[in-house]
């Protein structure tokens, strides 16, 4: 249940206004004694509520808050180390450190760690912390909390809620810890929360796939016309795919594209005859549902892609949901599709037990970082497709930014790491809220979050026109405004590759301005994502065709794992984060750009007519830089080619 919705209110409190972004280092500077709680006590909780609160019975002093604590660290030198790694142009670049290094040098110190630890198991409290040292979580007890923030907490009924909820947060305004807490944390999210006093639980949140993979079926007759760069059917031609796959034609219309259609179109059978089909490549793929075994043979067999077997991690116990398991299935055959002898494919199968949204986000984001889990070395490319409205997200939790703060400290240390992470931008356009609920349309203007964040790589959605051997003939953003099923449906998600300015994120160097020039654009770049005619997949025993940027996302984040391998290959370092490295070859322009970044200059994601964003020549919010030309980023990564294909090697 969203907050809003439980609350009847819009809230909207912390929403910034373009040019007013102000960040929580900002903030902090004034002293370091200083702990940011997010929105704590009566009146900070009331303005960001929009509502009057009035004091209640208070719940028992047992009761446990699921709490994270950010470790207070040189957040500064962090960045600079991740970026300095990533920047071509830094004689830092690619010369990564372990994670378990970065850890202890970069954000919290074992001595820290002890610290924080002992003065917890000092009150019987458990904390659990991430193999970043960004941060700790731990269920707390009002007690306990009282002690730590030297502060009383309350009970508050907030006007305009059903009986039975109630805010909990202190009574009066607090900004630090008790000693030696104030020393190592500078963050706490958590602080504040919406509480159920007949379940006794606090509210919860879920994150959300991307739309659960756009799956056609069609109810009525089709629209079906060449538009804005794509056609809405299968072209070119599925040399691969088996009889079975083959005949996937609703209608009477073939849909599906092949694996090797869409390595041909990208470029990525120059990495393939030069041998690079995996190895040496680590990839991690992020979901929180399970999948069919029997359903990923089944697409091997199909394609003649058998290779390396898919490592399984289940945190939590995720279970086969049939309603949302296509997008897990999806990741894993998109991975396959590519990298079928990669070192690694470590799937993580996830069940986010937090409360509150970034909370989960911070569980699936972590568990591949965790280097027990990965044979002992961290992946190169990890690949997550789901994600949420910015705007959704700081109205249902008063520490957002908070939380906000530690996801990026933890993604910043995996970049410093040479991790690179790549996440689908959406499926709803540049209406990243929509939808609101059932028959309740959001057109709200907002980027999806964790595709907002400053540390990985956005990835968006286009739709294409093949010729007969493959091969590219126009490209578009996707946008089923334009293909659509006939009648166009009403109140509900038209799929078109997300994009838009980030609220609450800062722009990266690199990047181009809008506005004030001082939020993050979203999505940096683009691949194939139209569910007409789609990817091919078998699911739950069936041959179909879906799209979405949930297919783009695992498909780009699987095509940098080979470059990255070719360049080790070649004497390089490997790419991990490859934004900065994307960025400057486009803002060099000239022949290396053409031959790397295929631009973008038709549709718009305007799926829901809001009246943004179009697509234009060079960088723009519907398709980011546009679509990677892997081919020619591979000459351009490697121009000193030998006579023979370079061995691909174990690049631990």
């Amino acid at each position: 249940m969203k907050l809003r919705s439980l609350l009847g209110l819009t809230l909207v409190g912390t929403v910034l206004a373009a040019g007013s972004f102000v960040s929580i280092d900002q903030r902090q500077s004034r002293a370091t004694s200083v702990v940011d709680f997010g929105h704590v006590g009566p009146v900070a909780v009331a303005a960001w509520g929009e509502a009057a609160l009035t004091p209640t019975t208070m719940i028992p002093l047992s009761s446990e808050l699921e709490m994270t604590f950010g470790f207070r660290t040189d957040r500064a030198e962090l960045e600079r180390r991740a970026i300095a790694v990533s920047d071509p142009k830094s004689p830092e670049y690619g010369k990564y450190e372990s994670i378990a290094k970065n850890a202890r040098e970069l954000n919290a110190s074992d001595q820290k760690v002890e610290a924080f630890t002992n003065w917890m198991t000092a009150h019987n409290v458990h904390g659990k912390v991430d193999p970043t040292h960004s941060y700790a979580t731990a269920n707390v007890p009002l007690s306990v909390l009282q002690v730590m923030m030297n502060a009383t907490y309350g009970a508050y009924a907030v006007a305009g809620v059903p009986a039975g909820f109630v805010a909990l947060t202190p009574t009066t305004a607090v900004d630090s810890l008790v000693s030696p807490l104030d020393e190592v944390i500078d963050r706490v999210a958590g602080a504040t929360v919406i509480w159920n006093t007949t379940s006794n639980t606090q509210v919860p949140t879920s994150v959300s796939p991307e739309s659960n993979v756009g799956n056609f079926s069609p109810t009525s007759a089709p629209v079906f016309q060449p538009a804005y760069g794509g056609t809405p059917w299968r072209t070119g031609s599925p040399t691969d795919a088996c009889a079975a796959a083959d005949s996937v034609a609703p209608l009477g219309f073939p849909m599906g594209l092949s694996p090797a259609q869409l390595r041909t179109a990208n470029g990525i059978d120059r990495l393939w005859d030069a041998g690079f089909r995996g190895k040496g490549a680590r990839i991690a793929i992020l979901d929180f549902n399970t999948y069919l075994p029997s359903d990923i043979t089944e697409w091997r067999d199909c394609f003649g892609l058998h290779g390396t077997p898919v490592t399984n991690h289940l945190i939590g116990t995720p279970v086969f949901n049939a309603a949302a398991s296509d997008e897990t299935t999806l990741d894993i055959q998109t991975v396959l599709s590519l990298a079928p002898e990669a070192d690694r494919i470590d799937w993580f199968g996830v069940e986010p037990t937090a409360t509150s949204l970034m909370g989960q986000y911070l569980q699936l984001f972590t568990a591949p970082l965790h280097a027990a889990l990965t044979g002992g070395i961290a992946p190169d490319a990890l690949t997550a497709s789901f994600g949420n409205c910015e705007v959704d997200m700081a109205e249902n939790d008063p520490a957002f930014e908070v939380g906000l703060s530690i996801f990026d400290q933890m993604l910043a240390t995996a970049v410093a790491s040479g991790i690179g992470a790549f996440v689908s931008s959406g499926d709803t356009g540049s209406t990243g809220c929509y939808p609101n609920g059932p028959g309740t349309p959001n057109n709200t203007i907002s980027a999806q979050f964790p595709a907002s964040s400053r540390w990985v790589t956005a990835v968006g959605g286009t739709n294409l026109t093949l010729s007969t051997d493959n091969r590219i003939v126009s490209s578009g953003v996707w946008n089923d405004r334009y293909f659509h099923i006939n009648p166009l449906p009403q109140n509900e998600i038209i799929g078109s590759g997300s994009g838009g300015l980030s609220l609450y994120e800062r722009r990266q160097s690199w990047q181009p301005r809008f506005g004030a020039g001082t939020h993050r654009p979203v999505p940096d770049i683009s691949a194939f994502a139209d569910e007409l005619p789609g990817y091919f997949l078998f699911y739950q025993g069936a041959w179909g065709a879906v799209g979405g940027t949930s297919a783009s996302a695992p498909f780009t984040a699987t095509a940098f794992a080979l470059q990255s391998t070719a360049r080790v290959a070649h004497g390089g370092s490997r790419l991990g984060f490859v934004a900065p490295l994307l960025y400057q070859i486009a803002e060099n322009g000239g022949a290396d750009a053409e031959r790397a970044i295929l631009d973008i200059t038709l549709g718009n994601n305007d799926a829901h007519e809001v009246g943004v964003y179009r697509a234009t020549v060079g960088y723009d919010m519907a398709s980011g830089l546009g679509t990677v030309r892997h081919d020619g980023l591979y000459d351009i990564l490697n121009p000193i080619r030998p006579e023979e294909p370079v061995e691909p090697k174990f690049t631990g």
